[in-house]
C-alpha cells in the first residue's frame, strides 16, 4: 500500500523504549491543510481533522497527491482514520487508498493482548496479529497530521531526549522513535519568516524536523534525506 513518497518503516529505530512516565493528555480539536512537497515542487495537499469527543478522539483525513512514476504522473487518494483516548491509546485505525481502478484498505484493531491488522487488495485479503504497547504511536506512510499527536505527546516541561514506540500499518512494522526539542529557530513557512519551536524526531536512520508555533501548533515538516518537506496554510 506504499505509495513511495515518504516510508515511514525506515523511520523506526531497534530496541527503543517508550518514556517511563507519561501524564500528558490529549485535549483540544484541530483542522487544516497541509501542503506536500517533493523535490521542491508541490504534489498534493492533505486535509485533516482531529476531533475530541467526551473520552474518544478521531483523527482523519483527505490526501491527495501526484507523483510520477515510470515517467507517468500518477494519481491517490488516500484517507486515514485513527480513534484513540485521551491517553493516547488507539483502538481503531483504517486506512483507504485509490488510484484509478485500483483500491486498497488496512483495518487495525488494537487490543491488550495482540492487536489484528486485515489487508485488503482487489480479492485478496491478509490477517496479521502484532503485540504492541498500550499507547503505540501511530505513525503511517504519508499521513502527514498524525505528527500532531506527536508533538502533543512530547513534555516541553521535562525536556530532553523522549522515547516512544511506534506502528506502521500500512507496512505492518513496529520500533521506537526519539524526540528532541532543539530550541527556536528561524525558519521559512511558504513567504514568511518565522521564528518556531524546533522538535527534531531521530531514528537513527532519518531525522525528521517538526516546526511548531508558541501554541506548539506544528506549522511545517522535513525530512531533508527523502526532499519531503509539508507546510501548514
Amino acid at each position: 500500500m506504499v505509495i513511495g513518497l515518504l516510508s515511514v518503516s525506515s523511520l523506526l529505530g531497534q530496541g527503543k523504549k517508550q518514556s517511563s512516565s507519561n501524564p500528558l493528555l490529549y485535549s483540544g480539536n484541530e483542522s487544516g491543510t497541509f501542503r506536500i512537497y517533493f523535490g521542491g515542487v508541490e504534489i498534493g495537499q492533505e486535509k485533516f481533522q482531529i476531533v475530541e469527543s467526551g473520552s474518544t478522539v478521531k483523527a482523519s483525513a483527505e490526501t491527495r497527491l501526484t507523483i510520477e512514476r515510470e515517467n507517468q504522473k500518477v494519481s491517490f487518494l488516500v484517507r486515514p482514520l485513527l480513534e484513540f483516548n485521551r491517553f493516547f491509546e488507539p483502538a481503531s485505525y483504517e486506512i483507504g487508498q485509490e488510484s484509478g481502478p485500483n483500491k486498497t484498505r488496512a483495518r487495525v484493531t488494537f487490543k491488550a493482548a495482540m492487536t489484528d491488522a486485515v489487508y485488503e487488495s482487489g480479492r485478496e485479503t491478509d490477517t496479521r496479529h502484532i503485540s504492541l504497547q498500550k499507547d503505540v504511536l501511530v505513525l503511517d506512510d504519508n499521513v502527514f497530521h498524525q505528527y500532531i499527536i506527536l508533538t502533543k505527546r512530547y513534555d516541553f516541561a521535562k525536556g530532553g531526549i523522549q522515547e516512544f514506540s511506534a506502528f506502521v500499518p500500512q507496512q505492518f512494522i513496529a520500533g521506537g522513535v526519539s524526540v528532541s526539542d532543539k530550541g527556536l529557530e528561524a525558519v521559512q513557512v511558504s513567504s514568511q519568516n518565522l521564528r518556531l519551536q524546533h522538535l527534531l524526531v531521530d531514528t537513527g536512520e532519518l531525522q525528521i524536523s517538526l516546526w511548531l508555533d508558541d501554541k506548539h501548533g506544528l506549522r511545517k515538516l522535513a525530512v531533508p534525506k527523502s526532499g519531503v518537506e509539508v507546510v501548514r496554510e
